[in-house]
């Protein structure tokens, strides 16, 4: 019997196998510290500072352990605040001291999203005749911090924080990470704060004529304010929920399923009670891609079960949601459904106007019309565009796009193992939930939620072509007698 012959990058795989050891735990722990005294802290001098250094801290010594540093990054992105007071997200304040140490990474992304980082650049460039103002120092502030939250992240930074991923072959580790440091930290945040927050602005809900407050609602959370406006919260719910379903629907360990399992049921209730309908349609196609997927990969009798569990989920934990809740997901059914409301035809009708007349883009705004009647867009693609120009929502639309051929291309390769199924499915979910979503509504409002949701891809992503044949160098196959597809992950 053979010694398994190395490929290429196995020496920076080797950083990997110690699985979820004691340097993974302490990144556990260390990540739910700072989200603790985020909240007991809130937006203090004494939390930023101390963030700071630690982030610094951490990376230097950190960057070359991916997995808990990735760890800890992945867990700080569901802290419920940002950093200063031009709101920079926790995790990309870690992805930024990585950049920064070891920028060789930037250069070894897979050479697809150079495509649209070119294109959000050339559209920020575009764009910047119309943002600058006579006051420049604060024209760059501003718009440079929604560049580095709304563009740099999702397109640049991410995904040179999971690259790493890609060298990780223990995926019962793997599946740890994305279930304990993305998918529970966040949705214990959102139950609790709903659960256990108080409501802060009841009465300013309770202004939106012929509806429940339900929708409109922000909760204190210590000293954080948690936001459960439905176009908002909507997005990040429907992530949550593909993700756990497909831990849940996977052949892992029971413990696993049985946390997802909660995680799940949790984040169902939170959607039904916000009533968001675009994302409660976006949630229900992911599901179908996770499902759809696993039917031609397992066994049918499986996918049946399968299928059974999460129906019995959903119908469980609609029928013990409070009356409240019932009565405003009845009152939006009617008004989006059986009156077919088309308000949203209209809004997308001013943001197209809005791109016509300024098709180099204005700098990112969330709404269109001028200043006595503003109206939200509620359309991600035409958001980047009405911001960035033609060429900046481009550069958008190509990222998701890619994503979604990446993940479907992934989905032709036989991925036996179910840790990395369960990964992988929890990422197809997310990005067909994100690409449907997107056409309703924007998910670029609150920087906590959206990089929940695109670490939560970025890491899937990464995890997912590791989960793939790994091709032995001819000479290696050679001296060892092997064949081809030897060696797999």
């Amino acid at each position: 019997m053979f010694k398994r012959p190395h490929a290429p990058h196995d020496a920076a795989a080797s950083n990997f196998q110690e699985g979820l050891g004691r340097t993974s735990f302490i990144a556990l722990f260390l990540g739910l510290t700072i989200i603790v005294a985020s909240i007991l802290l809130g937006r203090s001098d004494t939390f930023f500072i101390s963030f700071l250094v630690f982030s610094i801290f951490m990376t230097l010594l950190w960057r070359k352990a991916p997995r808990p540093w990735i760890f800890l990054v992945s867990i700080s992105a569901a802290i419920p605040i940002a950093v200063s007071r031009y709101q920079f997200a926790c995790n990309l304040i870690f992805a930024l001291w990585f950049a920064v140490f070891s920028p060789r990474y930037l250069l070894r992304l897979p050479k697809w999203i150079y495509v649209p980082t070119a294109l959000a650049v050339l559209g920020i460039f575009t764009s910047s005749i119309n943002w600058i103002s006579w006051d420049v120092a604060h024209s760059f502030a501003r718009q440079g911090t929604f560049l580095y939250n709304l563009f740099l992240a999702p397109f640049l930074l991410l995904p040179v924080v999971y690259l790493r991923m890609s060298e990780s072959r223990d995926h019962a580790a793997n599946l740890q990470g994305l279930l304990f440091c993305l998918i529970v930290p966040s949705t214990l945040i959102l139950i609790s704060a709903k659960l256990f927050g108080t409501i802060t602005n009841e009465w300013e809900a309770s202004l939106h004529v012929g509806m429940l407050p339900e929708g409109f609602l922000q909760y204190r959370l210590g000293k954080v304010v948690i936001n459960f406006l439905r176009t908002e919260v909507g997005f990040i719910l429907a992530a949550l929920i593909c993700a756990s379903t497909a831990v849940t629907v996977s052949q892992v360990r029971g413990l696993y399923r049985l946390i997802a399992g909660a995680c799940l049921a949790s984040n169902v209730f939170l959607l039904l009670a916000t009533a968001s309908f675009g994302s409660i349609f976006a949630c229900l196609c992911g599901l179908a891609a996770i499902l759809y997927t696993q039917f031609r990969t397992v066994s049918v009798k499986k996918v049946i079960i399968s299928v059974g569990v999460i129906a019995c989920i959903l119908l469980l934990t609609y029928s013990l949601s409070p009356p409240n809740i019932k009565e405003y997901l009845g009152k939006r059914y009617e008004h989006r459904v059986v009156k077919a409301d088309t308000d949203r035809f209209g809004l997308w009708a001013r943001a197209v106007e809005q791109i016509l007349q300024h098709p180099e883009g204005v700098g990112l705004t969330l709404a269109v019309g001028d200043k006595l009647k503003k109206s939200f867009i509620h359309n991600d693609y035409l958001t980047y565009t009405v911001s960035y120009g033609i060429i900046g929502g481009l550069g958008y639309a190509f990222l998701v796009i890619g994503l979604l051929i990446s993940f479907f291309q992934v989905r032709k390769k036989a991925i036996d193992d179910p840790s990395a199924l369960a990964v992988y499915l929890a990422g197809l979910g997310a990005i067909v939930a994100v690409a449907i979503n997107s056409m309703t509504d924007h998910m670029n409002e609150n920087r906590w939620y959206f990089n929940v949701m695109w670490s939560v891809i970025w890491y899937s992503f990464f995890c997912s072509r590791t989960a793939q044949t790994v091709t032995v160098p001819k000479k290696i196959r050679r001296e060892n007698g092997i064949s081809r597809t030897t060696a797999s992950q």
